[in-house]
């Protein structure tokens, strides 16, 4: 089974979703619960593993309590060229 291409994007996203989500002080299981999606799901997001829709960005930055843009702010810096 081959592994989810991952850009520098969904990376460098991933990296601000869970760095946000750890100086919250929350588990990914606890936060995954929080924000509606599935555990290992969530895990494979904060990895870049996928793509994420606008529902699930939305759905993440409201459970981190913070508009969408900032999300894609802090991730900002792993923009693929």
């Amino acid at each position: 089974m081959s592994r989810p291409q991952r850009s520098a994007t969904s990376r460098a996203l991933g990296a601000a979703i869970r760095a946000t989500r750890t100086e919250r002080g929350l588990s990914q299981e606890a936060f995954a619960i929080r924000a509606g999606i599935d555990r290992s799901y969530y895990g494979a997001i904060e990895r870049g593993e996928f793509n994420l829709s606008i529902g699930k960005l939305a759905a993440i930055a409201a459970g981190l309590e913070l508009p969408a843009w900032e999300l894609l702010r802090r991730g900002e810096g792993g923009r693929d060229a």
